[in-house]
C-alpha cells in the first residue's frame, strides 16, 4: 500500500521508457493547437507529430529536462539555460515546400522574440485531454520554478491561444513579445512570449 495520498501528484524525470506515453500523451494534447495545424491541418497531423513530439522528447531527455507525471498522463518538456545542442536523429519526413516554409517561418519568430538573457525554457507542456484542469500542469512547472529560482534565472514560453495565456498569467508568466506568424502571403496563428521572473 502507497503512503502517497491520492491527492499529490507524482513528477519525476522521464526515462526512455516513458517516451512513448509521453508521445501520446502530447500528441493527443496538442491536436486542436492552432501552431500545430498550421503544419499539419488535415489528418496528417496523427501520422506525422507523433513523430516529431518523439523527437522533441529525446532532445529534451538528453538534458535531463524532461518531466513527467508518474502515470505519464501529463508532461513538461524543458530547455536548461544556454539551450543546449544535443545530437538526436530527426525523423526521415519528406515535407512539401509549404510546409518546410512555415516551418522556418516560426523557427525564425522564435529566434527573434527569445529573451537575450539566461533562462529556463518551457518548450511543451501537455497534459493528456482526460486528465486536465487537475493540477498536473501546475505541478510539472513547479520543480523547474524552485531550480530556476534558486538560481536566480527567469522562466520563458511561447502560447499560441489568449486561454493559455491567462492559465500561464496564474502561474506568473507575463506577455513579454506577440507577433503572428506568417509564411509568405500565408499568414498563421497569434502567438505570445511569456517571461516569469525569479521569485
Amino acid at each position: 500500500m502507497s503512503d502517497t495520498p491520492c491527492n499529490v501528484v507524482v513528477v519525476r524525470l522521464a526515462s526512455e521508457s516513458d517516451i512513448a506515453r509521453l508521445t501520446r500523451t502530447a500528441t493527443l494534447a496538442f491536436a486542436h493547437d492552432p501552431v500545430m495545424r498550421w503544419f499539419f491541418p488535415d489528418d496528417e497531423y496523427f501520422e506525422l507529430q507523433p513523430g516529431l513530439v518523439e523527437f522533441m522528447c529525446r532532445r529534451w531527455q538528453a538534458t535531463g529536462s524532461l518531466w513527467c507525471t508518474e502515470d505519464g498522463v501529463a508532461m513538461a518538456g524543458w530547455v536548461p539555460p544556454g539551450r543546449p545542442e544535443v545530437d538526436v536523429e530527426a525523423p526521415a519526413v519528406e515535407h512539401p515546400p509549404w510546409r518546410l516554409e512555415r516551418f522556418g517561418a516560426i523557427r525564425a519568430a522564435l529566434e527573434a522574440n527569445t529573451p537575450p538573457e539566461p533562462h529556463w525554457y518551457l518548450n511543451m507542456l501537455a497534459t493528456h485531454p482526460d486528465w486536465q484542469r487537475q493540477g498536473l500542469g501546475a505541478a510539472l512547472m513547479d520543480v523547474v520554478f524552485e531550480q530556476a529560482d534558486a538560481a536566480g534565472l527567469p522562466c520563458y514560453l511561447e502560447t499560441e491561444s489568449v486561454e493559455n495565456v491567462a492559465y500561464y498569467r496564474r502561474h506568473g508568466f507575463e506577455v513579454r513579445t506577440e507577433w503572428d506568424l506568417r509564411a509568405g502571403d500565408d499568414p498563421g496563428p497569434h502567438m505570445w512570449g511569456m517571461l516569469r521572473p525569479a521569485r
